[in-house]
């Protein structure tokens, strides 16, 4: 029996849930340094542990691109009833018929969508509320500073290493860790190991580096409006959180200037312009004057 093809997921990504303005789509969070490459495996020879180790990587693996991908727009483990998700899943390997019609799981994934933008508007605005009585208090903290734009920062160590030269192809050489007002982690850079930024990170990030000496330690507190504003990112990153980042720059890279380029060695004579052909002209009358 030949089995319907199910696309009632874009119902779920194409939401205004999942949208981003451009801006913020060109900004991400910090991304560390990548990591060495482990070593290869090696081969399993057993067939039963093959088959038994290989299916658990199948369905872990594809639970966490699932889970990964899905905790962007607010979806959450209680949201899914997990016998019906395994149902489904074995339906397909099944060779199985959907056991609903395609417009009873359109509707459902539709009422999940509307379901999940409500509760994100109403965690979005308890989030501002609490951004905003964090940060009036986090300003009266001695040895905070606010800039114009409204970022807060508190300076840990201070030097007089140079600053950032306003080239937009700049990198920074970087430790950092991102927690949120009640302390988790949601990112950091590698132990004992840097990350290297460019200039494509939120605006309260892009400005911290823009301003901080080469050397210096900073906590910085970045306003929803500076950071991602009411879109969710992930799991931990909730609509209008505060970003809060220990942050140490180590160096500023400039980039190289492009060589010049080189002339030839053997010049190429120019093509020989066209010559224009000869007119002719008629011969004259005997009797006509010269």
């Amino acid at each position: 029996m030949k089995r319907k093809s199910l696309l009632f997921l874009p119902f779920l990504l194409v939401s205004p849930l999942g949208a981003q303005d451009a801006e913020t789509t060109k900004k991400a969070t910090p991304q560390p340094a990548t990591p060495a490459a482990p070593a290869a495996p090696t081969a399993e020879t057993d067939p039963a542990t093959i088959r038994t180790n290989s299916s658990y990587a199948f369905g872990f693996n594809n639970a966490n691109a699932f889970q990964q991908q899905m905790s962007r727009f607010g979806l959450n483990s209680d949201d899914i009833d997990r016998e019906q998700f395994i149902k489904g899943f074995s339906d397909v390997l099944d060779g199985n018929e959907a056991a609903h019609s395609q417009e009873v799981l359109n509707a459902a994934m539709l009422g999940l969508r509307n379901q999940i933008q409500e509760r994100e508007k109403t965690l979005g605005e308890a989030n501002l509320k609490a951004a905003e009585e964090f940060l009036a208090t986090n300003k009266e903290r001695e040895g905070v500073t606010t800039t114009e734009s409204g970022l807060q920062y508190e300076i840990l160590k201070t030097t007089e290493g140079e600053t950032h030269d306003g080239s937009q192809s700049a990198r920074f050489i970087v430790n950092y860790r991102g927690t949120l007002i009640d302390g988790t982690e949601f990112d950091a850079s590698p132990e004992g190991s840097p990350a290297t930024l460019g200039l494509n990170v939120v605006p309260g990030f892009k400005e911290a580096l823009t301003i901080m000496p080469v050397g210096s330690h900073w906590k910085i507190f970045i306003k929803p409006e500076l950071g991602y504003g009411s879109t969710r990112r992930s799991e931990k990153l909730a609509p209008n959180s505060v970003l809060i980042f220990d942050l140490e720059l180590v160096a500023i890279q400039k980039a190289s200037p492009r060589p010049k380029a080189v002339s030839p060695p053997i010049q190429i004579p120019p093509a020989p312009k066209p010559t224009k052909p000869k007119q002719e002209t008629a011969p004259k009358a005997k009797n006509e004057a010269p």
